[in-house]
């Protein structure tokens, strides 16, 4: 990173759609790297900004949100987000494990007792990497559910 903060927030008078603006910015690298995965997790992540301002406005019993925008931000969160976030978490912990972090240092970044940081790396020890953690560290098949590279460098 650079000295400039990568994520900016425009206020509503200067937005494009006059309610704010989220802004992330990726450095060259960081966006070759993720390639199109960047676009799918905006849009994950935008459903996901929808859905907790349309639960936090509407009554689901007045029914003035149609079965067709909850089914749309049920299956972005559900089936699209949540799955790589896990994934994403997963290759970090085991990142972090590989690279000699202690359960002490897992458990203070998770937010939870050292029991509970020792038995998820202990799970993960123990269990091959999903198809989202290998998505997470090579990328890959847009739905996630096709082999990725077996390395960095595609050999």
């Amino acid at each position: 990173m650079n000295a400039k903060n990568p994520i900016a927030y425009v206020p509503a008078h200067e937005s494009r759609l006059g309610g704010g603006d989220i802004v992330i910015s990726l450095t060259p690298e960081q966006s070759q790297k993720l390639g199109m995965d960047v676009g799918m997790l905006a849009d994950w992540f935008h459903s996901a900004l929808w859905a907790m301002a349309t639960l936090r406005t509407v009554n689901p019993a007045e029914r003035t949100v149609s079965a067709n925008s909850w089914h749309t931000m049920i299956n972005d969160v559900d089936h699209r987000l949540l799955p790589r976030l896990e994934g994403i978490r997963d290759a970090l912990i085991r990142a972090h494990d590989s690279g000699g972090g202690s359960v002490g240092d897992l458990a203070l970044a998770m937010d939870v007792p050292r029991s509970t940081a020792q038995y998820r790396r202990d799970v993960l020890r123990r269990s091959n990497k999903s198809t989202f953690e290998n998505w997470a560290v090579f990328g890959g098949p847009q739905r996630g559910d096709e082999n990725p590279q077996e390395d960095r460098d595609g050999q």
